[in-house]
């Protein structure tokens, strides 16, 4: 009863938050719905994250960073598909890419594992959508912060990111 309430009272003092990437959306007039989501950390994905918003997996997108030397670039892949770094690096124009180590996100891109956002991230980065993306009209991504989930126009959202689309998963 006490782990509940502390759910409730978690959640309704997020409903308080602006995320930056709330912010950018807000400055940009792209309207947004904001879904909040109580989850353990040991549950933290994508994928639990869907099921605990009841939203399809397809429609529900996770952002994941990788540089190639020093320059940085943003993949956004629905939550049950497995990023393919050739495919990826092909698509960005670099010989190769690797992911940022979770130790290193924070440095990195300024966000813990979970909570980056193709929104939030502060410097401008090329941005990439799976081609799965151009089957919905919203999408949801992360707001920026654990617990917070961002429904928004797909078109809406790779128009303000300059973002483009291309093949980057795996079959």
């Amino acid at each position: 009863m006490i782990a509940l309430w502390l759910a409730y009272v978690i959640i309704i003092n997020m409903k308080e938050i602006k995320t930056n990437a709330m912010r950018r959306l807000d400055k940009a007039h792209i309207a947004y719905e904001t879904l909040y989501y109580d989850i353990d950390d040991e549950d933290f994905n994508a994928k639990a994250i869907a099921e605990k918003l009841g939203i399809d997996y397809a429609s529900s997108y996770k952002t994941l960073a990788l540089k190639h030397e020093q320059e940085l670039f943003l993949f956004v892949i629905p939550a049950d598909h497995e990023l393919d770094l050739k495919k990826s690096a092909k698509e960005a124009g670099v010989k190769n890419l690797a992911m940022i180590k979770v130790k290193d996100l924070m440095k990195e891109v300024g966000f813990e594992r979970g909570n980056v956002s193709p929104l939030g991230v502060l410097k401008k980065h090329q941005v990439f959508f799976d081609r799965e993306c151009l089957k919905h009209d919203q999408i949801i991504i992360s707001g920026a912060k654990k617990g917070i989930s961002l429904r928004v126009d797909r078109q809406a959202l790779i128009d303000y990111l300059q973002a483009k689309i291309g093949d980057i998963c795996h079959d």
